[in-house]
Parts: structure tokens; sequence; C-alpha cells
């Protein structure tokens, strides 16, 4: 017998930034995973600082973003639009968005 079972939808939480500042964060549970949202425009640089691990950055038309490297997952967005994260981490993982002209 064969039998299928219905997917489940991660989470997703928009990213908010305070007034001012490039930077929002997310302090809670990732050892299920959570998908993130965030606002870009072509050519900023999104980068993900997290004891987690960014599992996907893909932009507002479906494409995977490739990780730019250095210290922390740093992402350039080719188009303009909505932006999703997919993270995994530990049950009180840390991490902080920084969208960069």
């Amino acid at each position: 017998m064969l039998m299928a079972l219905p997917a489940q939808a991660l989470p997703t939480s928009e990213v908010i930034f305070a007034k001012g500042s490039d930077c929002g964060q997310y302090q809670g549970d990732l050892t299920t995973g959570r998908m993130f949202s965030v606002e870009m425009t072509a050519n900023q640089t999104l980068v993900v600082k997290t004891d987690g691990h960014v599992q996907s950055v893909t932009d507002s038309k479906g494409r995977l973003l490739n990780d730019e490297g250095g210290a922390n997952y740093r992402y350039v967005a080719k188009s303009s639009g909505t932006h999703t994260i997919k993270l995994v981490g530990r049950v009180e993982s840390q991490v902080e968005f920084c969208v960069l002209q």
C-alpha cells in the first residue's frame, strides 16, 4: 500500500528592521527549520550572521543565490523584491540579518 503524506510548510517570518537600522534579528528555535523573508533591491547585499546554518536563499524570481563567502553568509540580490532565507539551527539560535547598499 502506497501512502502519501502532505508536506508541512515551514513557518515564515518577515525580518523587521528598527527605524534607521540596516539589520534585524531573530532569537529562537531553529531545530526544525524556519523561513525568513526580507525585501531587497537589485545589487543590495544580504549578510546573515548566525550560530545556525543557512540552507538556501532565493530571490523574488525563485532563483537560488550563491553564498559569496567571508566570515558570515553573504548574498547579492540580482533582482528587487521579496527574498526568502531558509535556516536551521539549535533550540536557542541567534540570527542577525543585515541588508547593505
